[in-house]
């Protein structure tokens, strides 16, 4: 055995005692139209047996054996695959979308009879580009709905960066995502929202000036519109202070009026008892004046005449001087 199948046979001996050690598959990123080389990741040599097949759906592609290339009756892939002896590598040329997935590479060792198998993955993408900024507003409201999308590829992730004219600092992502919502005010004239739209090969930009799309004469400066909201917050709570007070007031003399209004109405009872016995005594004075004292007696009798019932009275006899 020769130097260079000795050095191999260590190579695949170790890579064999490191594999299946659960590692995720390597990963390739192809630029749709373009072309990608799908690596085999270990040293080969020109009498081991390889075959390249295509994970899902499973597809045999090619197969290296005894120095002789066969490629398999495929249609997707058909005058589209190289085969590269000297690394044992797969390259794909016209790369289309429908070619992203999994592959799986199948080396045989002559020197061992080992077998080895490496996963690839490949991921192929359209460039982005034609990316535009639509603006929708609310009628009626100074909020607009700024929506980024592209008109070709298949971006990953969207992000917008606000700008303000001769301010270097604000150059920086705001947000994630392909809408924004922004709220139009005077002071904001000069601010530029710029969105991105980007994936692993590619990128494309647009942006929008708030001064162009912003109804500015209908949007009052932020600092006035916040002004306002305290002024009117002030109000309601100085109104909600002197209710409070009103009805404090009216409780309390409301709860003093009712004790007042039991005495005047014992006061009028009194009244009426005093009434009672002052007819009385008009009835007792009546009577004195009808009765007449016997005549041809030496002795007045005055008298008091007993009160109603209820009352007491007394009889008094005075003797002549």
């Amino acid at each position: 055995m020769n130097t260079r199948h000795l050095l191999t046979s260590c190579w695949l001996t170790l890579c064999a005692s490191l594999s299946g050690t659960g590692a995720p598959p390597t990963t390739v990123t192809g630029t749709q139209g373009h072309s990608v080389s799908l690596p085999f990741g270990r040293p080969v040599s020109s009498d081991d047996e390889v075959y390249w097949i295509r994970v899902s759906p499973r597809n045999m592609i090619v197969k290296y054996l005894n120095g002789n290339i066969s490629y398999f009756s495929n249609e997707q892939y058909k005058n589209r695959i190289t085969y590269h002896p000297g690394n044992a590598g797969l390259e794909i040329h016209n790369l289309r979308r429908e070619d992203s997935g999994d592959y799986e590479v199948i080396c045989t060792a002559a020197s061992s009879g080992n077998e080895y198998k490496t996963t690839v993955r490949l991921e192929v993408y359209e460039p982005v580009s034609g990316a535009n900024i639509t603006v929708q507003n609310i009628t009626g409201t100074c909020n607009l709905t700024l929506t980024c999308s592209v008109t070709s590829g298949n971006p990953s992730r969207f992000s917008w960066k606000r700008e303000v004219t001769g301010d270097n600092s604000s150059h920086h992502i705001w947000k994630d995502g392909k809408t924004m919502q922004v709220d139009c005010t005077a002071e904001m004239e000069d601010v530029v929202y710029r969105c991105e739209a980007r994936n692993s090969i590619s990128e494309d930009t647009a942006q929008v000036r708030l001064g162009d799309v912003c109804n500015l004469d209908t949007c009052p400066p932020k600092t006035t519109a916040a002004l306002d909201s305290v002024m009117l917050m002030t109000v309601l709570s100085a109104v909600g202070t002197l209710l409070i007070f009103v009805v404090t007031v009216i409780l309390t003399v409301t709860r003093r009026r009712r004790p007042e209004g039991r005495e005047v109405t014992s006061g009028t009872e009194d009244q009426a008892e005093t009434g009672i016995i002052y007819t009385n005594l008009q009835r007792m004075q009546k009577n004195r004046s009808v009765w007449q004292p016997p005549k041809g007696n030496d002795r007045v009798m005055t008298d008091t005449l007993p009160l109603e019932r209820g009352h007491c009275g007394s009889l008094t006899l005075l003797g002549a001087d």
